[in-house]
């Protein structure tokens, strides 16, 4: 079976290029699980500053599927907090502190490291550290579109944006203590009437969602309805 290994010393490797590369940045950082998952320079006590109190651009960025850049309240600092890819939990969030207002450069070099980034983060907290095998990686992919169906199905239902699902299904989740995945592929079963391995052939075998996953999306159709 073929391995990739990664590991914490990527995402530092990339959050010291970004640093570099972005003219007046203080520090860079990754979230997850609402959570500091990494960070350099001022990055390290404002991510933390920013969880613990359950506000800040980094939280709003978690909520969300928009870039959001605002200055810190010492009026000196910036940060720029990009959502990312999604890990089991919710969303990576990539946040990026400046000493100025972000210029166009800044966040063209933001936007082509991130993707690099988010990819990292969800396959370092996918495999929590260990080796990434063929399988997992078709895994994380096939949890991901589960995810952007599931959006679909509530964008429709509600006639929202990407973004207020995305908080739909966050919500709905938090609150019925089943994981995001898991609540994701329960409601396009529930939504499409067939089991979801049958509705990704080709792809592998796709882990059927728990009962109290089916629960919970049954309940959050029903509310939608």
């Amino acid at each position: 079976m073929d391995e990739v290994r990664f590991g914490p010393e990527l995402l530092d490797r990339l959050l010291k290029h970004l640093v570099t590369a972005v003219p007046g940045c203080d520090g860079a950082g990754v979230s997850t699980c609402s959570r500091s998952l990494r960070a350099i320079g001022v990055a390290a006590e404002h991510d933390v500053e920013q969880w613990q109190s359950g506000e800040g651009p980094v939280v709003a960025a978690a909520s969300g599927e928009e870039t959001l850049v605002r200055a810190m309240p010492d009026g000196v600092t910036w940060v720029t907090a990009v959502p990312g890819s999604w890990t089991e939990e919710g969303p990576s969030v990539l946040s990026v502190y400046t000493d100025h207002e972000p210029k166009e450069d800044d966040l063209r070099v933001i936007d082509q490291v991130e993707p690099l980034l988010a990819t990292a983060t969800a396959v370092i907290e996918f495999c929590a550290d260990e080796v990434l095998r063929a399988d997992q990686m078709v895994e994380m992919v096939q949890n991901r579109r589960l995810i952007e169906q599931a959006k679909g199905l509530l964008i429709g239902a509600q006639r929202c944006d990407a973004a207020a699902a995305f908080r739909t299904l966050v919500r709905s989740s938090q609150h019925f203590n089943v994981k995001l995945r898991d609540l994701s592929a329960a409601l396009v079963e529930v939504v499409g009437g067939t089991p979801v391995a049958d509705q990704e052939p080709g792809v592998g075998p796709v882990t059927a969602p728990p009962e109290p996953a089916m629960r919970a999306a049954r309940m959050t159709w029903q509310a939608l309805g």
